[in-house]
């Protein structure tokens, strides 16, 4: 016996349902996990930069590896941690605008402060069908 449109209908449509639960059960999931990640990506940022403070704070006490060696915490993490809050505060500044641009001198990528490229000779071009109907290009270094 052969099913009836219906039937097919009602069975595709169960699965469809069926699939559809699922992928909003999963992406609902996803979501949620996200949000925690980014959530607790912001607390790690801020007990690493706390770290760093309290590390470049403490400097004339103790030095790093004394501090690794009490506190059983590695040294390169603590100085990872240390050197981590003094680039950040270094990372706002501005770099010094280029002044050859300005002043309308060439500058070191500009035409003619680059020697020109010597060519390599190329042989006569290839004769017309001679190579199967492909087209041969000339590499350029």
């Amino acid at each position: 016996m052969v099913t009836t449109d219906k039937e097919i209908a009602r069975r595709l449509e169960e699965t469809d349902s069926a699939r559809s639960a699922r992928r909003q059960r999963v992406a609902a999931t996803v979501g949620d996990l996200a949000r925690r990640h980014t959530d607790l990506a912001g607390q790690l940022a801020d007990l690493e930069r706390e770290l760093g403070e309290v590390l470049t704070a403490a400097g004339d006490v103790i030095d790093v590896p004394e501090l690794a060696a009490v506190t059983d915490v590695p040294a390169a993490d603590l100085t990872q941690w240390r050197d981590q809050t003094t680039k950040s505060t270094r990372a706002g500044k501005r770099k010094r605008p280029d002044i050859a641009k300005k002043s309308g001198s060439p500058g070191k990528d500009s035409p003619e402060a680059t020697p020109p490229r010597a060519t390599r000779p190329t042989g006569p071009a290839p004769e017309a069908g001679g190579n199967g109907g492909q087209v041969l290009a000339a590499a350029s270094t």
